[in-house]
């Protein structure tokens, strides 16, 4: 009897190992280990903190991978977003609504996780700690996950305040054939917008004419998809909004 315990133990065990190794992350930087704790530190001018996670599926079977966000601490002021399985999400979402279908040996890059400040705040001085969780719709205990800690050291209030300028998300979004976005900077500063895909392409660069104003951008010739939209002054990005492209 003990003999047959211990084999189906083991067998569990077996099974249990055999979920787990699913999926796999890594970065820019290379692999990343399941359940590892990474640091994301910010400069004395940062805005916005932005993490780039590519998820793998290593098993035998395609998957249909969720994404999950887990608030461990986070300071006043502060959110965090997500880009995954085609949307771009609000702060309140913790579980992606879509999953992401990922092939066997296939690499999903389209995840973006975004730590910054609330509308009209600047970013605070601190560190937030999150962790995002990978994981099969079939399936929530095959998972992979990496603990983030986003620690900001923003400049002075009203120095950030002063100099990061304004931009609205923007409209419609979706968007179709155009989008605009409400924009400000400050008087004497030069203001520009940039448009980038998820890979950090630069797709559209535009100065701006005016300390403050509306600007349309074409995305006719844009694919389907998540785009961002900067806001430099001075050269410096200050603000990000997501767009998504709809045809």
């Amino acid at each position: 009897m003990k003999k047959l315990l211990s084999a189906v133990f083991l067998l569990t065990m077996i099974t249990f190992y055999g979920y787990s190794q699913s999926l796999s992350l890594s970065n820019r930087q290379g692999p990343v280990e399941n359940n590892s704790i990474l640091i994301q530190a910010g400069t004395p001018d940062s805005v916005e903190l932005i993490t780039y996670l590519n998820v793998k599926n290593i098993s035998s079977s395609s998957l249909s991978v969720l994404c999950k966000k887990t608030e461990l601490t986070l300071l006043d002021s502060t959110e965090v977003t997500m880009c995954w399985a085609g949307g771009c999400y609000s702060s309140g979402t913790f579980i992606s609504p879509n999953d992401q279908p990922i092939a066997v040996g296939e690499t999903n890059t389209e995840f973006i996780g975004h730590y910054g400040q609330t509308a009209f705040h600047p970013l605070t001085s601190g560190e937030s700690v999150v962790r995002w969780v990978f994981f099969s719709r079939s399936n929530a205990n095959d998972s992979v996950s990496v603990t983030i800690k986003y620690t900001s050291y923003p400049l002075g209030i009203g120095e950030s305040i002063a100099n990061r300028g304004m931009l609205s998300d923007g409209y419609p979004n979706p968007a179709s054939g155009q989008a605009g976005f409400n924009y400000s900077v400050p008087v004497g500063s030069q203001g520009t917008l940039l448009i980038r895909d998820i890979l950090g392409t630069i797709l559209q660069k535009q100065i701006l004419p005016a300390a403050s104003g509306k600007i349309t951008i074409s995305t006719l010739n844009m694919s389907d998809g998540i785009y961002f939209a900067s806001l430099l002054v001075d050269g410096k990005i200050t603000l990000t909004k997501k767009l998504i492209v709809q045809h």
